[in-house]
């Protein structure tokens, strides 16, 4: 759903819900990275949703969460938005860290040239059978590997005021810049995704 705008409607509230997604690339990478490039560069999810009412216009939450690593801290409260070349002071509240772990597991069969399990027939070699290696009635060594590898989830809220829309409106892109302690996260919105910004401002529901 990154990169769609869309309109749903709310009959509860009686009102609509205008929502943008963006994946984006920042343009810092992370902490401890020798050689910058984009694979080392922070993955940052933007959701974007502004609610239109009955002749009332909430303007858009925005809720962040960037792709980290666990030698980063949470994400500071205060951070800026940069319209053009104006700095606005930008609060974010809602901040959490979350870990993920996530453990791959992977088997390695090859061709083991001594007994086999079961075959009476194989002949032997000199060889072994390494420990954490099962030998199969076929003659086949089996490896098994485990890797774990843990990432962590910054998040946060900010708000845009509806004046802060408008001058996005006329620009020709905007940024964000937050902080996971002292390492900066500038995350820029240009061209595409700036079209994509644009049209989920200037959205609003047919009936």
């Amino acid at each position: 759903m990154f990169g769609t705008v869309r309109i749903t409607k709310d009959n509860f509230k009686n009102s609509h819900t205008v929502n943008l997604k963006l994946k984006l690339n920042a343009d810092e990478s992370y902490p401890g990275t020798l050689i910058d490039s984009f694979l080392t560069k922070y993955v940052v999810e933007m959701d974007f949703t502004r609610e239109i009412g009955q002749g009332t216009l909430i303007p858009t939450v925005a809720r962040v969460k960037v792709h980290a690593t666990t030698m980063n801290n949470p994400i500071e409260r205060s951070g800026f938005l940069k319209i053009g070349e104006k700095n606005i002071p930008l609060a974010f509240g809602n901040v959490s860290a979350q870990s993920v772990t996530t453990v791959s597991t992977s088997a390695t069969s090859t061709p083991n040239y001594g007994y086999g399990s079961t075959n009476t027939n194989s002949t032997p070699n000199y060889g072994y059978n390494p420990a954490g290696s099962t030998l199969t009635s076929g003659g086949v060594k089996t490896s098994v590997s485990t890797h774990a590898s843990t990432v962590v989830h910054l998040n946060a809220t900010f708000l845009l005021k509806k004046e802060d829309e408008e001058a996005i409106l006329k620009s020709r892109g905007f940024s964000i810049r937050l902080y996971s302690g002292a390492e900066p996260i500038t995350i820029q919105i240009a061209e595409d995704d700036l079209e994509k910004f644009k049209e989920y401002l200037n959205a609003r529901p047919e009936d």
